[in-house]
């Protein structure tokens, strides 16, 4: 999967000593890796005091994420 040819990819986690054990270090391991292969749109936020149940501040940054994409492919 890691490859540059995918689409706009978004990664949200929560803090990472709050989180489940190392899934911030398995996103940030994923985003390097598709930067290193030549994926140029891949973000990668850790959500600072959330846990794995950060879906309230999430849900506004996956939606700016959707339509920011939307808008781009629309031109």
């Amino acid at each position: 999967f890691v490859r540059a040819d995918v689409p706009p990819t978004l990664l949200i986690t929560g803090d990472r000593e709050r989180e489940l054990l190392g899934r911030y270090e398995e996103n940030a391991y994923f985003y390097r890796m598709m930067k290193v292969a030549g994926h140029a749109d891949i973000q990668l936020y850790e959500l600072d005091g959330y846990g794995h149940g950060m879906t309230e501040p999430a849900f506004p940054l996956l939606l700016e994420f959707v339509s920011e994409k939307s808008k781009q492919a629309q031109q």
